[in-house]
């Protein structure tokens, strides 16, 4: 059930403690996300330090991806808008090109800098290599408990 408010105060003030909350949950994953993103780029000897700021340009983003599929990925040396908008587009296209499904995420969002869809984005990419990787493992422990299983009267001894 909602709450009853007596007044309006009271319901400004408990709108302001879930921003609060919202704010708090924003600042930790991006401290989060930015930790995550630095453990990878690190093998390419690079460093984010403003997770909003540093994938702007997409060469980060880029090089992120490189990193997490192993595969090269092109990109634009300019410095313009356009540059960075394609570099953005580079990225989107690839995890697309991989079925990673991006939920009204475009190029310009992460140019610009949009904090939630920033934090979208990484959440994905992190969902996607991360997840992936771990049911790949647990996949291939699973394969090889069932053949010891299988096989555990064959077994020399």
């Amino acid at each position: 059930m909602w709450p009853d408010y007596r007044n309006e105060c009271e319901l400004n003030a408990h709108l302001y403690s879930l921003m609060c909350c919202a704010d708090e949950r924003d600042r930790v994953q991006k401290k989060t996300f930015t930790k995550w993103v630095n453990k990878h780029l690190i093998k390419v000897r690079k460093h984010i330090t403003d997770l909003y700021e540093d994938l702007r340009d997409g060469h980060n983003l880029i090089s992120l991806l490189e990193v997490l599929s192993g595969v090269t990925l092109p990109r634009e040396k300019g410095r313009m808008r356009f540059h960075r908008l394609q570099n953005v587009q580079i990225a989107l296209d690839f995890l697309k090109q991989r079925q990673v499904k991006l939920v009204n995420i475009r190029n310009d969002d992460i140019t610009d800098g949009n904090p939630k869809l920033t934090l979208g984005l990484i959440w994905t990419i992190i969902l996607h290599f991360q997840v992936s990787l771990l049911l790949l493992i647990g996949r291939e422990w699973f394969m090889a408990a069932l053949w010891v299983l299988t096989h555990e009267g064959s077994l020399p001894g």
